[in-house]
């Protein structure tokens, strides 16, 4: 079950999501394995019926971290944002305006942007996602792809999980995504053409080979990048029990 071929395991059914997984199962280069259920990965959950709810509350969910924008909060609320039964957080990672910018071409110069220039926002989600001991915790964004998608990224290379690994993953987004495409389009930014939009939506494995490669070649990995940017010692320490089995 280790597997990203397993997606239909590693994917949660839900009515009014398409892109909720399990991070858990993954091995990592040095033989150890990812837990499930500790953390997952997710695109919008606006559209959550109570049943979806009870769902991710019956796997023991105790922090949703939001990764969204105020606009984007406030066009399509969180059903967890009024939650007694959940610690919310909204950390927004990208302003969507950033498409618009001539120095971002593809998506992976975005995610190359992010690590170099949304660095205390990355922490702050790092110091929450270290939080809570065993607790569950689930991030997402709108499509759980670009945000979502660094994050998990930072995750599993934190845990050791081999780039090729976490290339699939980001990868796998592009299958669950197809029936949120029309919805996606929706949110295109204003006077950005469509052609140029589109290229934005997908998930190509090139675009997180470059951000792995960014990331390795100017921080030296996943771990060094997360202690660069202000993560302790101890909340890298405590990632690592929560991210590894015994």
């Amino acid at each position: 079950m280790s597997s990203v071929t397993h997606s239909l395991e590693r994917r949660l059914s839900l009515s009014g999501a398409y892109n909720v997984r399990d991070l858990g199962g993954y091995s990592t280069m040095d033989g150890r394995t990812i837990h499930w259920g500790r953390f997952y990965r997710a695109d919008g959950l606006h559209k959550l019926t109570e049943d979806d709810q009870k769902a991710l509350l019956v796997r023991g969910l105790h922090t949703v971290i939001d990764l969204r924008h105020e606009h984007e909060l406030k066009q399509f609320k969180n059903v967890f944002s009024d939650s007694n039964e959940v610690a919310y957080y909204n950390v927004s990672l990208v302003n969507p305006a950033t498409t618009n910018r001539k120095d971002i071409h593809t998506l992976g110069d975005l995610y190359i942007d992010m690590l170099d220039n949304v660095q205390p926002e990355l922490l702050r989600v790092f110091q929450l996602l270290a939080s809570g001991g065993g607790q569950a915790v689930l991030f997402h964004c709108s499509a759980g792809k670009d945000r979502t998608g660094v994050t998990a990224a930072l995750l599993l290379g934190l845990a050791g999980v081999p780039e090729e690994t976490i290339i699939a993953d980001y990868s796998l987004t592009g299958e669950c995504i197809a029936p949120l495409m029309e919805e996606l389009r929706k949110g295109k930014p204003e006077g950005l053409p469509d052609e140029s939009y589109d290229k934005f939506l997908g998930s190509d494995p090139g675009n997180m080979i470059m951000m792995l490669e960014h990331l390795k070649a100017k921080y030296g990995g996943a771990e060094n990048y997360l202690a660069s940017i202000g993560l302790t010692e101890p909340e890298l320490n405590a990632l690592r029990a929560k991210l590894l089995e015994e």
